[in-house]
């Protein structure tokens, strides 16, 4: 009988399958991708403002000039302007925002003027003294930086 009494130890070399003490499991870390995205996300949000605002005059100029003036302000001039006339009012309102690129126009006075051309063209037709109205304020600004 003395050969049935070893089945209860352990085989040497081998671990028993129940220990007296609990294993414990390491603490998953979750968050960790959720948190990286929002940093990552909110990254590219303050570079964005940056360049925002340290080029939002340019970025500015530019849409009007590409888009407001060469094509929408020229399009909705009245029928009976020439085409000497059409041009001489988008050279004169695109010299202004040329100066405003120079820095020789406040952002008050470009955010006037900007204001001005999207009033005149929200009915979609501007008028003969719309048109006089905004040269004459693109002519006030001119004068007021000198």
């Amino acid at each position: 009988m003395s050969g049935h009494s070893n089945l209860s130890r352990p085989s040497e070399g081998t671990f028993p399958l129940e220990s007296g003490t609990p294993t414990r499991r390491k603490p998953r870390k979750q968050g960790r991708g959720f948190f990286l995205t929002l940093l990552i996300v909110s990254g590219v949000v303050i570079i964005f403002m940056t360049v925002l605002a340290v080029k939002g005059r340019e970025i500015h100029n530019f849409t009007f000039k590409k888009f407001v003036i060469n094509k929408a302000l020229v399009t909705l001039l009245p029928a009976e302007y020439s085409l000497e006339e059409a041009e001489r009012v988008r050279e004169t309102v695109y010299r202004f925002y040329d100066r405003a690129k120079a820095d020789r126009v406040s952002d008050a006075d470009l955010l006037e003027v900007s204001n001005r051309i999207r009033g005149i063209m929200s009915d979609e037709q501007i008028t003969d003294e719309e048109v006089k109205g905004l040269l004459a304020l693109i002519e006030e600004k001119k004068q007021s930086v000198k």
